[in-house]
């Protein structure tokens, strides 16, 4: 299907765009969490016009800002009359540079914001990658300034561009989004399974939040669930949603599987590396004769400021009783005491055998840490198993 720009700006006129909205799904809690916007071109009753048909015409023709601006009140709209049904949900808008080259989106998301319309925290703005790159100083500005207004900065397509890690290094990403082409091939691909699994690890190390999309089948499903990602979508959860079949959607109350293990395991492997990060920043430092090219400050804090003790203290404490939860406090605050021992001697005249003193202690907390946490993990494990056959 061809489409012009005259048609576009046709149908820009007389309202022919709307959002279709596509379900996430926690897998923290098996159920929905946010959607994603879709827009979509719907000519009349019967005919949708595909966007691969004419966002690229928009591109093109520089009509991008346009529609943005024309449908951010729709948007807003829209999320008011879903926020009644679940206040706690989110809704993502997908931009391009062309969006954030002008102040247009910026001072609508300020308007909206202002007038209690919509809470900041509660809109995801994605970006691919490519628009990142081939960014003006201006898309970066924007960038920056939404991040500043408290809104959620997420990249789409994860992975499939050249210079993904400059670009999680130079902006302020909270999210990343895996592209749905590693995850289509994941059950067939042992590699883009490893690679779907690291880039969540990686995530994890970043403190970003990992959303992965192109969910089609129970099998892939069930194959993140316990690999730490935070929220799921894709058609077998279902396909993008008329505004009012997406409320209907939310009312019905659906649950999908959901499980604790994967944030766990993002705390257990947080803990590890930290521990390990640490461990190789000071050997670094005490062998350098420059200290003043290494920079060790943010690698020692306090014990619920780490990845373990944010755990620890937030998602962890609905495990509060549980006697492998409970007996990781006094060797996790251990390690930190050490940890502070040694940066505190660390300039100081000191023996090697003190150090390996600390050292062997802070190990073997470690793996005091490390084993109520994988007792922990076991048993969740075995609970999980146990529902699924009905004991």
């Amino acid at each position: 299907m061809q489409v012009t720009a005259a048609e576009i700006w046709h149908a820009l006129n007389q309202g022919e765009f709307r959002f279709f909205y596509q379900p996430k799904v926690s897998f923290l809690t098996g159920q929905v969490s946010g959607a994603e916007a879709l827009i979509r071109w719907q000519r009349d009753e019967r005919t949708i016009v595909p966007p691969d048909a004419f966002i690229p015409v928009a591109l093109a023709h520089g009509l991008v800002p346009e529609i943005t601006q024309s449908m951010f009140p729709r948007l807003v709209e829209d999320f008011q009359r879903i926020r009644s049904v679940n206040a706690a949900t989110t809704v993502a808008l997908n931009v391009t540079a062309q969006d954030l080259d002008t102040p247009r989106l910026l001072a609508l998301v300020r308007a909206a914001v202002a007038g209690g319309s919509i809470s900041s925290s509660q809109l995801e703005i994605e970006i691919t990658e490519s628009e990142t790159v081939s960014g003006s100083e201006m898309t970066t500005s924007s960038l920056h300034a939404l991040i500043g207004e408290g809104v959620q900065l997420s990249m789409d397509d994860y992975g499939t561009g050249y210079s993904s890690l400059d670009s999680l290094n130079r902006l302020p990403f909270d999210a990343i989004k895996m592209d749905q082409s590693f995850v289509l091939r994941m059950l067939s691909s042992p590699k883009s399974a490893t690679l779907v699994k690291a880039s969540v690890a990686m995530a994890q190390m970043l403190g970003l939040k990992t959303v992965i999309e192109g969910i089609e089948t129970e099998g892939v499903y069930n194959t993140l669930i316990h690999c730490g990602c935070h929220e799921g979508q894709g058609y077998w959860i279902s396909p993008p949603l008329a505004p009012d079949d997406y409320l209907a959607f939310l009312n019905a109350g659906n649950r999908w599987p959901a499980s604790p293990v994967g944030m766990l395991r993002m705390a257990q492997l947080s803990h590890t590396w930290q521990k390990t990060l640490l461990v190789d920043a000071v050997f670094a430092y005490i062998k350098s004769e420059k200290r003043g090219d290494l920079n060790l400050k943010g690698l020692h804090t306090g014990h619920a400021e780490c990845a373990l003790g944010h755990w620890h203290c937030g998602l962890g404490k609905a495990f509060a009783g549980d006697p492998d939860y409970e007996s990781l406090d006094v060797p996790h605050r251990a390690m930190h005491d050490i940890c502070e021992t040694i940066f505190s001697v660390i300039d100081t005249e000191f023996s090697l055998a003190q150090l390996k003193g600390m050292l062997d202690e802070l190990t073997d907390n470690s793996n005091r840490v490390t084993a109520s946490l994988q007792r922990l993990e076991a048993r969740l494990l075995m609970e999980e198993l146990g529902r699924g056959r009905g004991h």
